[in-house]
């Protein structure tokens, strides 16, 4: 990958696992949060991870036009 195609997947992703963590944490998600949760929640969190990294992989031309002056 491209040094664009990193800075738009860690930027996606960042962006993403705090969108996802301060929705669910508003609705009482990590009131009792056991091992069993918190193994759910990142499995989940990196099935997006590879969905994301998917897309950026294929799409490397529209990647490139992100970072265009």
């Amino acid at each position: 990958m491209s040094k664009n195609q990193k800075t738009a997947f860690w930027s996606i992703f960042i962006a993403f696992c705090v969108v996802a963590t301060a929705t669910i944490y508003s609705q009482g998600a990590f009131e009792n949060l056991q091992f069993g949760g918190a193994l759910i929640l990142t499995i989940l969190y990196l099935i997006c991870e590879f969905f994301i990294h998917f897309y950026i992989k294929k799409n490397p031309t529209e990647v490139e036009k992100w970072f265009q002056k």
